[in-house]
């Protein structure tokens, strides 16, 4: 690290405001974000957390869609949900904001009006996919096929997830329409505005040189370069984001991956807006005093290496660029599978505090933080993590050295040196782990750690000082005990707090790790900090919990499912969305009410085939009896479920 620097920047990639993050999400960016910028202020520096819910994009609209809801109210509610879970896992941003806030529209705009007073926007018309079944163009994640790099089935119209490539909607192919399953999709000519990336490749490529990237994000880095730098279109055919500000693009919004990243710049801005000082964001954005550290998984580098600075060049306005991609590989779930809620897959966020107390999820997922390669969840490796090394190395030591002073020593540190012998493991732990996290890792930097608790477990055991009455050895082991505890805080600060408690200090530097605490007073009774988590006992619970919602086949079979035949429809008086409809069933007739008047005519339903539950409790709606429900789906239009054949009414469906 650079002398003159003052100020350490932390950026954490901005989770989707469409849902909960899992696991994986965690440890990419919110988490390991948090490490840092509690690493950096142990050491005495400035230290600036941002990050917030990327509330805009076709994942958002398309959520929303499914749920019925406006894509602003699905965005505030999950930015409410991952607040509420930031704060349980006690990852400490400074500011989590979101795309929605006032300062962000009004930075965006504002930055693309430079790029493009600067002439590095340009525009031109294409021809754009879309879906003639939904009458809609598909961008992103509005259109899904297969990857034309790859071959994975399941690439988005932006990005395949498989092989990290940036990709078009068009380049997809066998594509198909999230919404509605078709594979329908025309293109149709439409102009899109582009940040001119070919136009800025000297810059970019002097910025790549001058930063050093290794492993996935020199990687990922040169991967793109060598394929050439391209323009890259920044707006969208979709109604959810912040308008495009450029002269003929009425209608038109900034596409996403065009915007959220410049919520680092508007975070900032915002979170000193709010403290009264107006100006104060330049020092973390401008001149050589700052470090920048960026967290994400490996999906994200090319945004971080190329597109982001490729934006702050554009405009011209000498902003600092950034200096440390911290990606990670993915962490996925057992058996490769990546995290699915829909599917029932994995841990998310909000489960894990239901399964656990956070210090040991976060010890877990710093302790296996996925940097060289992908990294599988398995329950073996989670025991490994938090029994052997958690409990019975780390919090046993801690517990195990404080119980003896407090019983033997009188609650008293002996007031003795320490032994060189452990003063040169901490001294070469605690310079391993500096020089660790300043390139960018984490996960070696709490395995050393570790290694130091259990240099500190075998030295009291070897110096038996309940034998020998070796009051150094008593001292010594004391202080290790402070220089784990301090060395901790990035990773698992809660813990870090009790053993403060303990001890009798508040708020230590890095630098403190190297003073002992040679006849300091035990400020209270020590306690155990840890208990043994059981792993089948934990892993049952994971299983019911998964499995809540969901119906045996036996719960299933009570459910009489039969086509029916509408025999009269009339609208219901007062109510606008209501029909009341007769439907036969073969052994009787039976009415139904139901919310539909919006999309059918009642004249046009009469004689139509309808998927049928026939054995509901019957519900009065609006004075009229309800005997059956009609099935039917909704991509936010909704169309009856009917048989592809003519059938008798009464068939059963099976």
């Amino acid at each position: 690290m650079d002398a003159n620097i003052k100020r350490i920047l932390v950026c954490s990639a901005w989770p989707y405001g469409s849902g909960l993050p899992h696991l994986g999400n965690l440890i990419g960016c919110l988490l390991s974000g948090d490490a840092f910028a509690r690493f950096y202020r142990l050491r005495g520096y400035e230290a600036l957390h941002v990050s917030g819910t990327d509330a805009h994009g076709t994942k958002v609209e398309y959520e929303a869609a499914q749920l019925g809801i406006s894509p602003r109210e699905l965005a505030e509610r999950v930015h409410q949900a991952i607040t509420a879970v930031l704060a349980q896992f006690e990852i400490a941003i400074d500011n989590y904001t979101t795309t929605e806030s006032p300062v962000h529209y009004e930075f965006v705009t504002e930055i693309y009006r430079q790029m493009e007073k600067n002439g590095y926007i340009i525009s031109q018309e294409e021809g754009r996919a879309f879906c003639q079944g939904c009458n809609r163009f598909l961008a992103d994640r509005f259109i899904v096929g297969t990857c034309p790099h790859c071959g994975y089935l399941h690439a988005q119209g932006n990005q395949c997830d498989a092989c990290g490539a940036l990709l078009e909607p068009e380049n997809l192919h066998r594509p198909r329409c999230a919404f509605c399953g078709s594979s329908s999709v025309v293109t149709r000519t439409t102009r899109h505005w582009y940040l001119d990336l070919a136009q800025l490749t000297p810059q970019l490529l002097a910025y790549v040189a001058s930063r050093g990237f290794r492993g996935n994000v020199k990687l990922f880095t040169e991967r793109l370069i060598q394929e050439g730098l391209r323009p890259r279109a920044v707006t969208r055919d979709i109604a959810w984001g912040i308008p495009a500000p450029f002269p003929g693009a009425a209608g038109k919004v900034i596409y996403v991956w065009a915007e959220a990243a410049l919520g680092y710049v508007s975070a900032t801005i915002e979170h000193f807006r709010r403290r009264g000082e107006e100006e104060r964001w330049r020092e973390f954005w401008f001149g050589d005093e700052v470090w920048q550290v960026y967290t994400q998984a490996k999906d994200n580098i090319p945004f971080h290496t190329i597109i982001f600075p490729g934006q702050l060049l554009a405009s011209g306005q000498g902003y600092h660029l950034p200096d440390q991609i911290a990606a990670t590989e993915y962490l996925n779930w057992i058996g490769g599978e990546q995290f699915s809620k829909t599917r029932r897959i994995g841990i998310f966020a909000d489960e894990a505090l239901k399964l656990l107390p956070p210090v040991y999820w976060r010890f877990y997922l710093f302790y296996n933080r996925p940097e060289s390669k992908d990294v599988e969840f398995s329950w073996e490796e989670f025991d490994k993590a938090v029994n052997h090394v958690l409990v019975d190395n780390i919090a046993n030591f801690v517990h195990r050295v404080l119980s003896y002073i407090g019983s033997k020593h009188g609650g008293t540190v002996p007031n003795e040196p320490t032994d060189p012998e452990i003063v040169q493991a901490i001294d070469r732990t605690c310079a391993e782990v500096v020089d660790t996290i300043e390139r960018g890792s984490l996960a070696p930097a709490l395995r050393a750690i570790a290694l130091l608790a259990g240099t500190g477990n075998e030295y009291f055991q070897r110096k038996a000082p309940w034998r020998s009455g070796d009051r150094g050895a008593v001292a010594s082991a004391a202080h290790l005990v402070k220089a784990v505890a301090i060395l901790l805080e990035p990773f698992i600060p809660m813990f870090s707090r009790e053993v403060y408690a303990t001890l009798g200090i508040e708020a230590p530097t890095l630098t403190a790790v190297r003073s002992g605490l040679a006849g300091h007073a035990l400020a209270r009774e020590p306690r155990p900090l840890l208990e043994h988590v059981d792993i089948a006992e934990l892993k049952g619970r994971y299983q019911t919990m998964k499995e809540e919602g969901l119906i045996s086949i036996e719960e299933f079979q009570k459910l009489d499912l039969r086509v029916g035949r509408v025999l009269a429809a009339e609208e219901v008086a007062g109510a606008d969305k209501l029909l009341a409809l007769q439907v036969d069933l073969g052994d009787r007739q039976a009415q139904a009410v139901a919310g539909i008047r919006k999309h059918y005519q009642p004249a046009d339903l009469v004689g139509k085939l309808v998927a049928v539950v026939a054995n509901l409790k019957p519900a009065t709606i609006r004075g009229l009896r309800s005997e059956c429900m009609l099935l039917a789906a909704s991509d936010g239009t909704l169309c009856l479920l009917t048989p592809e054949r003519e059938v008798e009414p009464g068939t059963r469906i099976r």
